[in-house]
């Protein structure tokens, strides 16, 4: 029987944003020039879990990976229940901010990944010279629908489940089970 230890660390970040406080986790392995890694809507930093333990990529990079609030390990503040969920861009894009200063991460890449991708083109916009680059996967601008898309809100048809059925289609093996 072997084992093995993995280098990668979890910590929690106690941070205030829009005047709440909020419990940021996040994982870090390697050094080196750092990387934030920005999970997609609906996965956490397990979604970046090979990334942080492959030594191709540690030994030159600082891998960081946060779970935004309200998924993985990240709580949601205090209060949460009283209000609905917005994440607007802006908000998001303030949140990765104050995590790389909170962090004294000097001029890192920012690589995303769907909704992360996206946010990346704002970073770049509003932080590009904070930054050393981003990294923008499946990060698409504005796509008009390529296929009719309204018989998904017939009264016999129920949207939510079978888009989610079509998301699901998309996911990669390698992707954290539900």
């Amino acid at each position: 029987m072997s084992a093995l230890l993995e280098a990668t660390i979890g910590r929690y970040l106690s941070l205030d944003l829009d005047g709440r406080k909020h419990r940021l986790y996040f994982e870090e392995a390697g050094q080196g020039i750092p990387l934030v890694c920005l999970h997609t809507a609906g996965s956490d930093t397990r979604q970046y879990r090979a990334l942080l333990n492959d030594p191709a990529v540690t030994s030159d990079f600082r891998v960081i990976a946060f779970d935004m609030p309200w998924h993985g390990k990240s709580s949601p503040p205090i209060g949460w229940h009283e209000e609905e969920y917005r994440l607007t861009t802006e908000t998001y894009t303030t949140m990765i901010m104050r995590f790389v200063e909170s962090l004294e991460l000097e001029q890192p890449i920012v690589m995303g990944c769907s909704i992360g991708g996206r946010v990346v083109l704002n970073l770049a916009r509003t932080h590009g010279s904070a930054l050393r680059a981003v990294i923008g996967l499946q990060s698409s601008g504005h796509v008009d629908p390529y296929y009719d898309t309204t018989w998904l809100h017939h009264c016999d048809v129920h949207g939510g489940e079978v888009s989610a059925g079509y998301v699901y289609g998309l996911i990669a093996p390698q992707s954290p089970g539900p």
